[in-house]
């Protein structure tokens, strides 16, 4: 491209505001300023003015030409709306983005060498030492925030800006930071320890005013063990430290090809900053998403036409939690709650609640995670929806005492069952987290993230298959297939894993792209054949092909992207996610509706 032609590009950007005819599509380009060839499969996001009907921002990609398309006419530019291209490797250039010739808007992109400000947190770890440190660190860090953020490159520079120590001799001054790095990072791993009474509600009675500051810090009621602490200290101390505002473009790629098209659409709707809904889920019955707010006890309603969400509160006097939440084929909501171990039913017709308390007898009365059962996960089909035994019972784990429950929802009838245990480990730092019901509704698989995947027979009530895994692999959600697979995320490794049900044994463990991004669900796609898996610390999604294990990746629109969960819209088959990062405000707090594009 010649200096003349850069200097009309550059003219032409001066104007501010975006428009297109209001019976048109918005289009537009994204270009190379350095070569003036098309950008391809590049990000651009519109975001809304304030007031907006309808989602808050849309994001599209490129095509072969560098051309974008915003399909909805909702999406035409209004005063105030913004404009902007983003894509690994690229910067926007200022003054030169939103040039508009022949009504098409034109953007403009060029290489950068520094990716600090566009790499996900995981990028952090790329070159990091594989092994066990590494996975017990993200198996433990991430399961609350992502894992390299920029809170923790932040603290991490300020450990490297300590002055002191012996001057002149350069061995003698290296050995005192690494003591100082060290003990800054234990004092952060004490201090995360307390940080685990915040998964609970604000208004929860267990809450570190409630309880001793030795209570608060006991390993043995925190997610993570005393010896896996000392683990991560020693590890961030050696290997997370130097220049955090610098990552060469050399250092980090996605290592994937992208499975984005000129047809994939993102779609964005805010949550208020104080909220955490964890979870999104489509309803087969009625319009709506839906969605758990664990820190404010309150179920929410979003409408995806008009961006407007309704939210009720749990009809229980207290705090509650909502956490997980699963649709059945009728349309009602299943909703577990993490404080005073409730268990609901929400009927979106009558907006009425049926609520059920499961907690086993021998749970002592205490203000700290001692006393609490911690309701988790119930048990799923193939598609994400409420399963149930073949007696009728719903099976749900309890993190706090490492048992499977049952609840009977038609009689009331509750039991708990002891699961495996591994030595070392109370009962909360196994952490048991997903279940998911066999085809014939025998068996409970359920899956601990510091132990193993254990199948449960639900009239024997006994562990009968137990598949292992070594430390900090960190098997969390999982879902199976309809050919007798359950697949599993591996939470601390970056795979993902298909078990055998009948054999109960791994058929195969897939690597994804990026082993530190932290896969923290998988869901079964049966219309497409997939595996959609959710990550916690890649800004992205990877779509896995079980037959040939290709992964494509799909980047989401914003950093601290935190996914605990994607459902599959059983009508349009579009993906339904949140980000969900602890604590609330960590990260942006919106709804995601994303059409894949294939």
């Amino acid at each position: 491209m010649g200096k003349d032609s850069v200097a009309w590009l550059l003219l032409g950007a001066a104007f501010i505001g975006l428009s297109a005819p209001a019976s048109a599509k918005f289009v537009g380009r994204v270009i190379g300023l350095h070569d003036g060839q098309p950008v391809l499969q590049a990000m651009v996001t519109l975001s809304m003015p304030s007031g907006t009907a309808g989602p808050a921002a849309i994001t599209v990609f490129t095509d072969d030409e560098g051309r974008f398309t915003f399909e909805d006419a909702k999406a035409a530019p209004a005063p105030g709306a913004g404009l902007a291209a983003d894509k690994l490797g690229f910067r926007q250039v200022k003054g030169a983005s939103g040039a508009q010739a022949g009504g098409e808007t034109t953007l403009f992109l060029e290489p950068t060498a520094n990716i600090a400000s566009q790499a996900p947190a995981s990028a952090w770890f790329a070159r990091a030492p594989a092994g066990t440190g590494r996975n017990v660190t993200i198996a433990s860090c991430s399961s609350c925030h992502q894992t390299g953020s920029p809170k923790m490159r932040d603290y991490a520079a300020k450990i490297d800006a300590v002055r002191g120590g012996p001057d002149g001799d350069r061995r003698a001054l290296e050995e005192w930071r690494k003591v100082v790095r060290h003990e800054a990072w234990r004092t952060i791993v004490k201090y995360m320890r307390t940080q685990h009474y915040s998964v609970l509600p604000i208004e929860s009675a267990m809450n570190l005013n409630a309880i001793d500051w030795p209570t608060a810090i006991d390993a043995n009621l925190n997610f993570f063990t005393e010896n896996q602490g000392e683990t991560i200290a020693q590890y961030l101390a050696g290997n997370f430290h130097g220049a955090m505002d610098q990552l060469s473009v050399d250092d980090y790629s996605l290592g994937a090809p992208l499975g984005v098209t000129a047809r994939t659409t993102i779609r964005e709707y805010p949550f208020p900053d104080d909220a955490l809904v964890r979870e999104l889920v489509p309803s087969p019955a009625d319009p709506f998403l839906w969605g758990a707010d664990v820190r404010r006890n309150l179920l929410a309603r979003l409408d995806p036409r008009t961006g407007v969400t309704k939210w009720y509160p749990v009809d229980f006097k207290g705090s509650t939690g909502p956490h997980t939440i699963v649709p059945d084929d009728t349309g009602h909501l299943w909703i577990s709650m993490v404080d005073n171990d409730q268990f609901g039913r929400f009927d979106p017709k009558t907006e009425s609640w049926k609520l059920w308390t499961l907690r086993p007898g021998n749970l002592p009365t205490d203000p700290s995670l001692a006393g609490a059962a911690i309701v988790h996960d119930m048990s799923i089909d193939s598609r994400g929806h409420l399963a149930r035994d073949q007696a009728g019972r719903i099976w749900v784990t309890l993190v706090g005492t490492n048992q499977m429950g049952s609840l009977h929802p038609d009689s009331g009838e509750v039991s708990f069952y002891d699961t495996n245990t591994i030595n070392g480990l109370s009962p909360i730092n196994h952490l048991i987290y997903s279940t998911v019901l066999s085809e014939d509704g025998r068996y409970a698989w359920y899956s601990q993230v510091n132990g193993h995947v254990g199948c449960f027979d639900t009239q024997t009530n006994t562990v009968t298959k137990l598949v292992e895994f070594t430390e900090g692999t960190g098997p969390r959600r999982m879902m199976r297939d309809n050919a007798g697979r359950l697949w599993v995320a591996l939470f601390g490794t970056g795979q993902v894993a298909s078990i055998d049900m009948r054999a109960g044994r791994v058929l195969r463990t897939y690597d994804l792209p990026d082993r530190a991004s932290a896969p923290y669900a998988v869901t079964w796609d049966e219309r497409r054949k997939t595996v959609w898996v959710a990550t916690a610390n890649s800004d992205s999604i990877y779509r896995l092909d079980p037959d040939s294990g290709d992964v494509t990746v799909y980047p989401l629109p914003r950093k601290m992207a935190f996914l605990r969960q994607i459902a599959v819209h059983p009508h349009t088959g579009q993906l339904v996610a949140t980000y969900g990062n602890y604590p609330a405000g960590s990260g942006p707090s919106m709804g995601l509706l994303i059409d894949v594009g294939d």
